[in-house]
């Protein structure tokens, strides 16, 4: 069923310190049955049939993540009310494609592979800098593994190695170019 119209609620994170806000879009439709579907479209990052949700991701210094739920969207990391409103409009297109289109896509309920903590860690200048905010590389890393982290925050990586980093984790679903953006999307170096 496409989405017609969405209700956003804006809240602080746990940190009051922080410069962005999270973002909640509910709708009356129920998409459970195209979440499969989505994460075929989407390259998901994460997947769970129970319960449903599909998350996907846009790097940036700080990777957005977008949580798909049955009638909800929440993304953690927003500047303003702008950037929401473009990620959610991009969102609400890209369903209702989907549900238009959803007899010839193929649905995914794999939940997909993540890149490996220690082949990120090995390509990083280990120099526990903290000049990505994190007290070591390896926990830069844990991050990148896991989404939450995109190697444009780790200032010490030099090209080379960020170019293997990049092609390492474009292997991976929800990582590099082949994750579908919003029109105009540009990645936040805030």
């Amino acid at each position: 069923m496409p989405i017609r119209e969405y209700r956003q609620e804006f809240v602080r994170p746990p940190n009051p310190s922080a410069p962005h806000l999270r973002c909640f879009a509910s709708f009356e439709e129920d998409i459970e049955d195209i979440l499969p579907h989505l994460h075929a479209v989407l390259r998901g990052h994460q997947f769970s049939r129970q319960p449903p949700m599909l998350t996907v991701k846009l790097q940036g210094e700080q990777a957005q993540l977008i949580t798909i739920y049955p009638r909800m969207i929440a993304i953690n990391i927003v500047k303003d009310q702008e950037e929401a409103d473009k990620i959610l409009e991009w969102l609400r297109q890209v369903i209702n494609d989907t549900w238009e289109r959803r007899q010839e896509i193929q649905p995914r309920f794999d939940v997909p592979a993540k890149p490996r903590i220690l082949e990120i860690l090995r390509l990083l200048p280990k120099t526990n800098c903290r000049q990505c905010g994190l007290p070591t590389c390896l926990v830069f890393a844990a991050q990148v593994s896991e989404g939450l982290k995109s190697l444009v925050a780790c200032p010490g990586l030099e090209e080379p190695n960020r170019a293997k980093l990049a092609d390492y984790l474009a292997n991976f679903d929800g990582f590099g170019p082949a994750c579908p953006r919003p029109p105009g999307y540009l990645p936040r170096n805030s």
